[in-house]
């Protein structure tokens, strides 16, 4: 249903467009689509087309509000040196916040209807880089839940020889970075995240084998990204 709006929007954009250019071929107006800030355009209609997919979440919050505040500083409304100055740290304070609630404000559940916790009982995983590289293999271990954390580094989560005995939740918090996350052949993967100017992509293959069980992604990616295979 969301992706069947989303085509609506760009259906009607895309008519405006050539109905209006017509128009002017014609000499009924004088129409443009080169105004002043036009090219915000570009970071506030997708930030409207991604509401509309996936819902209202702190990326396309903060796309918004960054794509609102040049297109008003273009446009007269805003000092465009103040919008530039007050930009940068505008931003990290978006992102923090959304960072800090994406971890708060999630309850993931199994098919069951039990919440996933952060960590099975204290035995979650923390598998961090910070400018840097880590690899994390748990060949022949139980794996009960992780925290990834990449900041201007890279994470690789082997789990494909790993122990799941159970529904499993990792938290992934990517920031200038990327994560990859290697899963077993009887894992299903499900995916919860924020994008802010990155994503994740989920590769993963279906179950071949029984029992089968789930891995819950709860993911923030700030210009970088997770990809599960």
């Amino acid at each position: 249903m969301r992706n069947r709006m989303s085509n609506v929007v760009w259906g009607i954009l895309l008519i405006a467009v050539g109905l209006g250019y017509a128009g002017n071929n014609l000499g009924f107006w004088d129409f443009s689509i080169f105004f002043k800030g036009w090219w915000t355009l570009f970071i506030i209609i997708p930030c409207l087309i991604d509401m509309i997919q996936h819902g209202v979440n702190g990326g396309n919050i903060i796309g918004l509000c960054i794509g609102g505040a040049l297109f008003c500083s273009a446009q007269g409304f805003l000092d465009f040196g103040l919008v530039r100055r007050m930009l940068v740290p505008a931003l990290l304070v978006l992102i923090g916040l959304s960072i800090l609630l994406s971890n708060t404000r999630r309850g993931i559940r199994d098919q069951q209807g039990n919440k996933i916790p952060y960590e099975k009982d204290g035995a979650g995983l923390d598998v961090s880089a910070v400018f840097g590289d880590r690899k994390a293999n748990y060949s022949g271990q139980i794996f009960e839940g992780s925290t990834v954390n990449a900041v201007f580094g890279a994470v690789e989560l082997d789990l494909r020889t790993a122990i799941i005995e159970q529904d499993v939740r990792v938290d992934a918090t990517v920031v200038f970075g990327g994560a990859n996350i290697l899963v077993p052949s009887n894992v299903i993967v499900k995916v919860m995240s924020t994008p802010i100017l990155g994503g994740v992509s989920n590769k993963a293959m279906a179950p071949t084998e029984v029992p089968c069980h789930t891995l819950y992604l709860n993911a923030t990616c700030v210009f970088g990204g997770v990809d599960i295979r």
